[in-house]
């Protein structure tokens, strides 16, 4: 059985300007925390499949991510060959110091985490928080002499739109790492193998649990039993790989993890009220 890790991952920002240019290399296969706050970008491409947490995101084209350091991500089924994403990260409270006044409660990041916190935001959603993120990555890539300032200004105003939709902070977001602590190997090791046959007691032995213990507290602290889990982190793989390519539906039932394309279009069907197929011509974004 292959033990899977959860990484720390620590971010070098420049102690006067705690600010990264946007880039893009090839996802870390296993979940990871930082030490700072990290926002992307997907501009094109399969998206891929964000698990933050024990939260699964199926991403597309235009979507923004924002992630603080107390939740440990990974960002499966993309490449800078299959997807075209750019991430930046950044320490705010440093930041902004000195600019702006502490009774604004921008400096507080811990409630953009937790069950109640929507990680993946997409265009059609909050139009205006996509544009300023766009306009600051923009800016960050020219990273002219003036545009310090502005780039201050742009971050303040980006936070500040985040506190606007997400203005409450609870107990839950505050413990939200702590919480799935016990559970990252298992949420880790679906994330990464989640194409090939998964062994609930192998999970649970990877969590140091019995399989009873181990079924009790992964629905307690995702909602979900371990195989519903699975199946749903399939099909978010699924979802994006029938919006965003051009693959057939037999190689997509694959790849996910569907033993079978009969399967795959039941269970399909069941979750989405339609078949993979319907789905595609509907929701494709390749026109």
């Amino acid at each position: 059985m292959q033990k899977t890790q959860v990484h720390y991952e620590p971010i070098a920002l420049d102690d006067e300007f705690p600010i990264t240019e946007p880039a893009f290399n090839t996802p870390p296969k296993y979940a990871h925390i930082h030490n700072c706050f990290e926002m992307g970008c997907c501009y094109s491409g399969t998206g891929g499949v964000f698990q933050i947490g024990a939260k699964l995101y199926s991403c597309n084209p235009g979507d923004v991510v924002f992630i603080n350091e107390k939740e440990y991500h990974v960002l499966t089924e993309a490449t800078p060959e299959n997807s075209s994403w750019k991430f930046l990260n950044l320490a705010p409270a440093d930041l902004l110091s000195g600019y702006i006044s502490p009774e604004e409660n921008l400096f507080n990041t811990c409630s953009f985490a937790g069950r109640n916190f929507k990680n993946v935001i997409s265009e059609k959603d909050e139009p205006e928080l996509i544009r300023l993120v766009h306009i600051l990555f923009s800016e960050l890539e020219k990273r002219q002499n003036r545009s310090s300032t502005y780039i201050r200004a742009m971050v303040w105003a980006v936070f500040s739109k985040l506190r606007d939709i997400f203005p409450d902070v609870d107990r839950e977001s505050r413990n939200s790492a702590g919480e799935f602590a016990r559970l990252y190997p298992a949420l880790s090791h679906i994330a990464r193998f989640s194409g090939r046959t998964l062994d609930i007691p192998q999970l649970a032995e990877m969590c140091n649990m019995s399989v009873a213990t181990f079924r009790k507290h992964f629905q307690l602290h995702t909602g979900m039993l371990p195989l519903q889990y699975i199946n749903a982190y399939r099909m978010k793989v699924a979802m994006s790989l029938l919006k965003n390519s051009n693959l057939q539906v037999v190689n997509i039932a694959y790849q996910s993890g569907f033993p079978t394309l009969s399967h795959f279009n039941r269970v399909f069907k069941k979750e989405m009220g339609c078949t993979p197929v319907e789905y595609r011509k509907t929701h494709s974004k390749l026109g």
